[in-house]
Parts: structure tokens; sequence; C-alpha cells
């Protein structure tokens, strides 16, 4: 088949959708980014590492953390631009957005009992707020997958 009679076909819609939800997955992404590095150094922390090789361990680690959200970010793109085209990006979206809220909560989680940090109200209210997102983002993609996969 002639290719620009595909590409002609294509939803352009699906485009638009899949760099809009990529916009978001990335921004909650960065933040996860953050927290990721705080929980690092809430870990040297508890397992007594030398204070002189945090700053080593810390660079590295954000230069790791860094390219792993840019790899992230493309995947995403690509990821959700097909979803899109097959009619299917609100259960990917819900799944991207599931697993990340679910690193952020876990992050949070753990610095607070690492540290030994007791829980204020709103930090209390926002891991809560968290992981029931989580579960119900998670239980909506498998939900609609199983369904596409019955039908």
């Amino acid at each position: 088949m002639d290719p620009f009679l595909e590409l002609k076909q294509r939803d352009p819609s699906a485009g638009y959708k899949s760099v809009g939800i990529t916009v978001i997955t990335a921004a909650l992404g960065i933040i996860n980014w953050f927290e990721l590095r705080s929980l690092l150094l809430v870990l040297l922390t508890f397992f007594g590492v030398k204070r002189s090789s945090w700053q080593g361990i810390d660079n590295l680690s954000f230069l790791f953390m860094g390219v792993v959200w840019l790899a992230y970010v493309f995947y995403c793109q690509y990821y959700l631009k097909k979803k899109a085209e097959a009619k299917q990006v609100l259960q990917a979206s819900a799944m991207l957005l599931a697993i990340q809220l679910g690193i952020l909560f876990v992050c949070n989680f753990l610095s607070h009992v690492l540290l030994s940090v007791p829980f204020e109200t709103y930090m209390l209210l926002f891991l809560i707020i968290e992981g029931v997102l989580t579960v119900i983002l998670g239980w909506f993609a498998r939900r609609a997958a199983r369904k596409r996969v019955l039908q």
C-alpha cells in the first residue's frame, strides 16, 4: 500500500492526544525524579554511608535518573501515540499515571518511615490521595484491558 495514503488515513488527533498526555506524564516524571533523589539521600542516611561520598553518589544518580526520565518520556510518546491510533489512549494513560503515582507514593512513604518523621496532616492526606489514585487508575486500566481481551 502507498505509505502516503496510510499516513493520510491515520487519525490526526492521535498525535495531539499523545503529546498532551506525555506532557502530563513528563511533569509527573520530573516530580518522581526529585522524589527518588531525596529517597536516595534518605537511604544513604539510613544505611550510614560516609558523608564524604554523598556528593558523588548524588551527582551520579541524578545524571542516571535524568537519562532514565528522558528515555521514559520518549517511550511514553511512542506508546501513547500507538495507543491513540488504536483508540486505547485512556487505558494506556491510566496505567502510566498509576505507575508514576505508585512510585511517588512509595518514595514519600519510605522517606517518612525510614527517617522516623511523624506524618503531618497535609502529608498524610497527600499520601492517601496518591495511594487511592494509584489503586483506582490501576484498576481502571486492568479492567479496560481485560474487557478488550474478552471482546
